[in-house]
């Protein structure tokens, strides 16, 4: 009976310990990595940032001093056998360089506001060893909502001398992610839609998810009303906690094409998770490979 009661005691105050870290969890443990829209306008006036426009689409609205870079098709190399595979190291390099970006620079990035097409040039520029880049939260749906002056012409900047470096811990191939799947110590990340997961939405040859996936779709951590701020720390990491990814462990996510991954691969790294190795093939290469597995 004693030791029941002792136990009894342990396990309330394990609970207690887990439920107060999380609610310890004030703010992004790295901030730094988003820069609000009045802060920005701030910055702009007196540092010398690489402002980048990613859209696709721009429209005539957009920052004053930007330089327009239409992240998801730029970055896409058209060669490669699978659907929008990230380019090689030397091509980016010169499309880097062609923008204007010196080692040196400090850059920020926006676009509609739902961060995709941002944090899809966010991954390149981290997986190619560039790292002072901030996204503008909200982007351009906040800049608006704040009044803030517009731009009328985009930027012409003089050739940088920005060197690629490739981080290879940022990156995860088909072999990789086979062993990464059945590793107590990996969490394989899906985060397309939960009709994708389950295989009753169909976009490759097969249908269905990597064994022992977890499955949070990538804009579950963004606000659902208004415009799509990212959700309180603490409210993400519940969303994490609960699936089993924790920051002691390497995550792996990925979606079809790693554009929603890269989303999701900026959000734990906002989230202040160390390890994080995005499958860039997703499952455009792997639900069109007889070999794979799939559950």
């Amino acid at each position: 009976m004693r030791y029941l009661s002792f136990l009894i005691i342990l396990l309330i105050f394990t609970a207690a310990c887990t439920s107060d870290e999380i609610e310890e969890l004030t703010d992004y443990p790295n901030s730094h990595l988003l820069i609000e829209a009045e802060e920005l306008f701030e910055k702009l006036r007196t540092e010398n940032i690489l402002l980048i426009d990613a859209r696709e689409e721009t429209g005539d609205t957009l920052l004053p001093g930007a330089t327009h870079f239409a992240a998801i098709s730029e970055l896409t190399d058209p060669d490669y056998a699978v659907d929008h595979f990230l380019i090689g190291p030397d091509t980016f390099q010169e499309k880097m360089r062609n923008l204007g970006l010196n080692s040196d620079s400090r850059v920020v990035i926006y676009d509609d506001g739902n961060h995709l097409s941002a944090a899809r040039l966010f991954y390149a520029l981290d997986y190619y060893g560039f790292s002072n880049t901030s996204l503008l939260h909200g982007g351009l749906q906040s800049w608006l909502a704040h009044d803030l002056p517009l731009g009328s012409d985009f930027m012409t900047n003089q050739p940088g001398n920005f060197s690629f470096e490739a981080q290879e811990a940022r990156f995860c191939d088909f072999e990789y992610i086979v062993e990464a799947a059945n590793s107590p110590d990996k969490i394989v990340f899906d985060v397309r839609s939960a009709d994708e997961y389950t295989g009753e939405d169909k976009r490759a040859e097969f249908a269905g998810h990597i064994p022992n996936a977890v499955n949070l779709e990538w804009n579950k951590v963004l606000e659902t009303d208004g415009i799509p701020y990212f959700l309180p720390a603490r409210e993400i990491q519940m969303q994490y906690t609960e699936l089993g990814i924790t920051p002691d462990k390497e995550v792996i996510p990925h979606c079809h094409t790693n554009v929603r991954g890269s989303h999701a691969y900026f959000t734990l790294r906002l989230m202040g998770y160390d390890s994080v190795r995005p499958y860039e093939g997703s499952w455009a290469e792997y639900g069109n490979r007889p070999d794979a597995v799939v559950q």
